[in-house]
């Protein structure tokens, strides 16, 4: 197995405040990896680091061995890595489909001529309603983004995520503000476009339940550190991770 990202003692500070300390990690290619911790334990501004929106003020970002450290989105994006976020990340004015058809004619190098004539963009609209089918959207391909339930602007974000193709995509948060149910569904969504694209997916999330029946592989954080790594039941022995964060969640 191969490492497809890795740091050596990242840091960002905000005064004083380390919303990121010495994190050097490596996680591999392949396993679903969830990055769990108490609020403010700094795993948002790790994603946002390691995914380009946020530079670190120390250390170095290595994506397949090659050093990113100093790249923006748009160059990490063009490598194979893409992300959702906390706040929905959709263009609620454009159909569904055309959010997905977007990203795949950028990633096409298509994206001057757009929407202008899709019957030139045939394989652009393949893919895209190719993608529509494995986040379970095809029957909403007309309406309006904005127009979705909390629960379906999170599949589409899910599809605009994996329609660059990437070969690394983080998940900020991809169950918020949903029920137990729709949290399930979302999640497994996630473990079924790993398995079938082959992406390595990197989460934040919050419910323990789904985090422990999910994860290949488990980060926990406090206060900027990494307080753990491990296998799933590692995590769930592991009395630091009880006493700090998990206590009787578990």
């Amino acid at each position: 197995m191969k490492a497809i990202i890795r740091t050596e003692s990242l840091g960002k500070y905000f005064g004083q405040m380390a919303a990121v300390h010495e994190v050097t990690l490596t996680l591999q290619e392949g396993l679903f990896t969830s990055v769990i911790g108490p609020n403010g334990a700094g795993k948002t501004t790790l994603i946002n680091i390691l995914s380009g929106y946020m530079l670190p003020d120390r250390g170095k970002i290595y994506f397949r061995e090659k050093e990113i450290t100093r790249l923006g989105p748009d160059k990490r994006v063009k490598m194979g890595i893409s992300r959702s976020f906390q706040v929905m990340n959709i263009f609620p004015r454009m159909t569904v489909f055309q959010n997905i058809l977007l990203p795949v004619l950028s990633r096409l190098n298509k994206t001057s001529s757009a929407f202008s004539s899709l019957q030139s963009q045939k394989e652009a609209v393949e893919e895209a309603e190719k993608i529509l089918g494995e986040v379970w959207l095809q029957e909403e391909k007309d309406s309006p983004g904005g127009e979705l339930s909390h629960g379906d602007q999170r599949l589409l974000e899910l599809g605009i995520a994996v329609a660059s193709n990437p070969q690394l995509c983080f998940l900020d948060e991809p169950s918020s503000g949903m029920t137990p149910i729709e949290r399930i569904k979302v999640l497994e969504l996630v473990k079924k476009l790993a398995s079938e694209r082959k992406t390595t997916f990197i989460i934040v999330e919050h419910d323990m339940d789904i985090v422990f029946s999910l994860s290949d592989w488990i980060v926990v954080m406090n206060r900027g550190e990494v307080l753990a790594e491990g296998k799933p039941g590692d995590i769930r022995e592991n009395q630091e991770v009880r006493d700090i964060y998990l206590g009787e969640e578990i």
